[in-house]
């Protein structure tokens, strides 16, 4: 595989600031898309091993194969000149799209993953904590599915993207007490909830952002303590990025169904990955999606 395209996430930020531990040498990027060395073929690259036949894999859950590698983290990423990877880990790129917009399918593969789970009916409340693109991208997906959304942030710049992805109510947690607000739209709490942003505080938020017997993913970040004295029947979970959606995400993209391309707010050359990963991490530049070209 030769490297294309490919964006930068808040994971490679984590490791990049020396918050996460990272074997010394290792490659990282998981969202890429590149050409085939054999056929030509453009394809988008799916950063999981998985081995098909554990416990996990054959009940349709590949993101916990007991063998399992994550490119980009355990394993060497998407971040260079050429990458080996088998053919099932690759998806077709139809015609007409550009490389940048399929260097970031994974966030569009775990919005659809994590709503799939969720299985909100048309018209409930959707709450989405944090606004960054992981978030956007949640809004947009729960739109899809018929939820009216609430998008929550700390950032003005967001919340409009948010508004234009067709978010009913955009709240600024700087501004106004969250909790507070959630209750007094939906009048008993938010039927799904997702948390974004990454941050304990906001995982400590949701019980008391969402509905009896409803249901909570977090997906920014998994610490923190839970209050749930209130939140009777509530199903809270957690979950990582999941192979099964790739095509679907890749084809909502491709019809202009999503849209990943309005979330570029910076590009570089593979060549200047320092200088990407210093613009990704500084909030001064206002970043959303970086994306990386050969």
């Amino acid at each position: 595989m030769n490297f294309k395209a490919g964006s930068i996430c808040g994971t490679d930020l984590h490791f990049y600031r020396g918050e996460w531990k990272l074997k010394r040498g290792r490659i990282i990027g998981h969202d890429a898309c590149g050409v085939r060395a054999d056929t030509g073929e453009r394809v988008v690259m799916v950063p999981l091993y998985y081995c098909g036949s554990c416990y996990y894999c054959l009940r349709g859950l590949p993101t916990y194969c007991t063998r399992g590698k994550f490119y980009g983290i355990n394993r060497d990423g998407f971040f260079a000149e050429s990458i080996a990877l088998r053919s099932r880990n690759l998806v077709p790129v139809p015609a007409g799209v550009s490389d940048e917009e399929v260097g970031i399918v994974e966030p569009v593969a775990l919005a659809l993953h994590v709503f799939n789970l969720l299985k909100p009916n048309v018209g409930e409340w959707a709450t989405i904590v944090g606004q960054g693109p992981i978030g956007l991208l949640m809004t947009q997906i729960a739109k899809l599915k018929g939820c009216s959304v609430i998008a929550v942030d700390l950032e003005d710049y967001r919340l409009k993207l948010a508004e234009k992805y067709g978010a009913s109510v955009c709240v600024n947690a700087r501004e106004e007490d969250v909790a507070k607000r959630v209750k007094e739209i939906t009048k008993r709490g938010s039927d799904v909830v997702v948390e974004a942003a990454g941050t304990r505080g906001t995982v400590e938020q949701t019980p008391f952002l969402v509905r009896k017997a409803g249901k909570v993913a977090l997906v920014g970040e998994f610490a923190g303590y839970l209050n749930l004295e209130d939140a009777d029947e509530t199903v809270f979970f957690t979950t990582y990025i999941s192979p099964v959606e790739y095509p679907l995400a890749v084809e909502l993209i491709a019809e202009k169904t999503v849209d990943v391309k309005s979330l570029v707010t910076h590009r570089f050359r593979l060549a200047d990955f320092e200088k990407a990963l210093q613009t990704a991490s500084n909030p001064a530049e206002k970043p959303l999606k970086v994306v990386v070209t050969a």
